[in-house]
């Protein structure tokens, strides 16, 4: 009997039947989908050695004509569901969505249709030597069906890229391609029956190409990849399986870990961890691993045990975070889900756990939201710059002023800069966002008006990331000459953040605008890294008290005595000041008796728009106050009426004063 391609297609069916449910796999939809269609294969190529059993028994006379016809109505029935089946496979998650569950019963309509009408049309066969084959209207049905449905695998493998990938398609057309192809050749030449070695065939492609775990499994450690994790939580979402998780962070205690001893760290944690086989284990990308349980009372029993057993599975030091999250239904799709372990990675930084509730998802919410807020705002220009004016001691003058961030949201309202500069700098916003402010301060000053009206110089925020990941003397001076902007009137502010792999980029850039013209401060002193190697290295020219620690000078001896310290010190080192968070009258004659060159704070003004800002140059700087400030050392402040309540939440609001002094 010419049954030997079958039987050779039917051994390679089983084996890998065989290899696919013995091996380490994720409970994907893909994959279940693969199984049916591994055993409808399986069952069509059994129907096929059977039906060619059935005609060689009949003709034989050792089985009843219509028995043999029986088999043969089952077989093409089977090559029919077999078809339907890799249609599916196809098709992915396309049918997921509601308003496309309705093709699937067309689908379903016309295959189910199809094989009705098979097994209740006649069927003949034919046997002439090693020519086996059935014909006749049942035939023809099936033909009709199969080729619809093949055609319609290949459209769905093909349907675009928001479906499927680009070896996805290339896959399923290959197989389909082959089988299609086989089915040509056995039609122009029936003694070869290729059509059961190419399902078999292309079986083998699917699995080779798309259903493999092992491309899946991370090759140290024996667990899953963060790609994995990523196809597994999607799958979950997709198909709206709720399931709970465990996020581990490790954290080596050693600097300068040998790869041998971190490896073996890491082996040893995964395997105390794949001791609980309800336990999905992957390793992440942030080189910590995401246990995920499919119950949540067993991920809650298992969390105790994790925590008491994970610090004995190394034997290097090591410190352990966890991301507990008991409900996946708290957010709504896997990319929330991967968002929000990314803000986890920063919230739980001072913390061993975080328990994930309805108020740490709707601080990642917010922070999402905030992060596309600063986006859109670059992207349609509702970036703001505001203005902080310098009372100049000496002169009596304004005679300088911080540029200070402001976004605008689609409402008109103004956001300030302590709810979205901490999330750009997490983000890398912040390169972008101070080159956008650097540049509108460099096309305020192009237009020689705020000079003209006192104005010396600007104070310009620059992040030390922009340092890090962007050459600030290039986009700088670039700004800079575009304008045709003096280097002299900008003053870079540096924050005391700078950690010390980032201070010698960091010297090497600022000395490099020094030579270019501009100057530079250090802002915030009192905060943060206080010591005094630090700002002695630094080449600034000025030295910014922090509000916190102008403030403290009227609240604590101790703080009293250390500011009059630094300002002498600073003097010695000819170093000029600026107090911050100067508010009232008391605490501005304070500082200027101490010898702070420079004043600023709510007692002047607030932020102000530009607009707003050249209006106050223009009242307070004029000759005429300037000369009776000088006559009488006194001061003359006025605020533009309307500016209150256009600062937002979050600063405190001074009412602007009108005073003789």
């Amino acid at each position: 009997m010419n049954i030997v391609l079958q039987c050779c297609a039917l051994a390679m069916l089983v084996t890998l039947f065989l290899i696919f449910v013995r091996e380490k796999n994720l409970d994907l939809h893909s994959r279940r989908l693969f199984f049916f269609a591994l055993i409808s294969c399986i069952i069509c190529v059994s129907l096929d050695i059977l039906s060619i059993i059935g005609i060689n028994a009949a003709a034989a006379g050792n089985l009843p004509p219509f028995a043999a016809k029986l088999i043969c109505k089952f077989y093409v029935a089977s090559l029919t569901f077999q078809s339907y089946e890799a249609f599916l496979y196809a098709a992915g998650e396309f049918f997921e969505a509601r308003k496309k569950r309705i093709f699937r019963t067309v689908y379903q309509i016309w295959t189910f249709g199809g094989m009705v009408l098979i097994f209740g049309l006649p069927i003949d066969y034919t046997l002439n030597g090693r020519e086996v084959y059935s014909y006749g209207p049942a035939t023809v049905v099936t033909y009709i069906v199969v080729l619809v449905l093949i055609v319609s695998t290949i459209i769905m493998a093909f349907r675009g890229n928001g479906y499927s990938t680009r070896q996805r398609r290339w896959a399923i057309l290959l197989w389909q391609g082959s089988w299609l192809a086989a089915a040509l050749i056995q039609l122009l030449a029936p003694s070869l029956l290729l059509v059961g070695f190419a399902a078999a065939f292309g079986m083998l492609i699917i699995y080779a190409e798309l259903e493999n775990p092992h491309e899946g499994i991370d090759r140290m450690t024996g667990q899953y990849t963060a790609n994995a994790l990523q196809s597994y939580v999607g799958d979950l979402y997709q198909h709206r399986r709720t399931f709970s998780s465990i996020h581990i962070l490790v954290e080596y205690l050693t600097e300068n870990v040998e790869m041998e001893a971190g490896k073996a760290a890491m082996l040893g944690i995964a395997e105390f961890l794949n001791r609980d086989r309800a336990a999905y284990v992957f390793r992440s990308a942030d080189d910590g691993f995401v246990v995920i349980y499919r119950n949540r009372e067993r991920m809650e029993a298992e969390y105790g045990r994790i925590r008491s057993g994970l610090q004995n599975a190394v034997s290097m030091p090591v410190r352990f975070r966890y991301i507990v999250m008991p409900d996946s239904s708290i957010l709504d799709t896997a990319d929330e889900y991967f968002r929000f372990h990314h803000y986890c990675i920063y919230e739980a930084e001072e913390k061993d756990e975080l328990i994930v509730n309805r108020v740490t998802v709707a601080g990642m919410r917010e922070y999402s939201d905030i992060k596309e807020l600063i986006r859109t705002a670059l992207d349609d220009g509702r970036v703001e710059v505001f203005y902080q004016p310098f009372y100049e001691v000496s002169t009596g003058r304004f005679s300088a002023a911080e540029a200070l961030v402001r976004i605008r949201d689609l409402d008109g309202r103004v956001i300030l800069p302590g709810v979205f500069v901490p999330i750009a700098e997490d983000n890398g916003l912040i390169i972008p966002l101070g080159m956008e402010i650097f540049r509108q301060v460099c096309v305020f000053l192009a237009t020689g008006i705020p000079q003209k009206l006192g104005l010396n110089y600007v104070e310009v925020n620059l992040s030390v990331a922009q340092f890090e990941r962007e050459n600030p003397t290039e986009f700088a001076v670039r700004i800079m000459e575009e304008n045709h902007v003096d280097p002299s009137l900008i003053n870079f502010e540096i924050t005391e953040t700078a950690n010390n792999s980032a201070k010698q980029v960091l010297l090497k850039n600022m000395n490099k605008l020094i030579d270019y013209g501009v100057h530079f401060s250090l802002d915030d002193f009192g905060t943060g890294r206080s010591n005094l190697d630090y700002f002695v290295d630094m080449p600034v020219s000025t030295i910014k008290f922090d509000y916190s620690f102008t403030q403290s000078y009227f609240q604590n001896m101790k703080a009293k005595d250390l500011l009059e310290s630094m300002i002498d010190l600073m003097h010695k080192m000819g170093l000029k000041i600026v107090s911050e968070g100067v508010e009232t009258l008391e605490q501005m004659r304070a500082m200027a008796a101490l010898g702070v060159e420079f004043i600023q704070g709510f007692y002047f003004s607030q932020p102000l728009p530009q607009e707003e800002f050249l209006r106050f140059l223009q009242e307070n700087n004029a000759t005429s106050v300037v000369k009776e400030r000088r006559e009488h050392g006194g001061l003359r402040v006025s605020y533009t009426e309307g500016s209150a309540g256009v600062y937002g939440t979050g600063e405190m609001a001074v009412p602007g004063p009108s005073l003789d002094l």
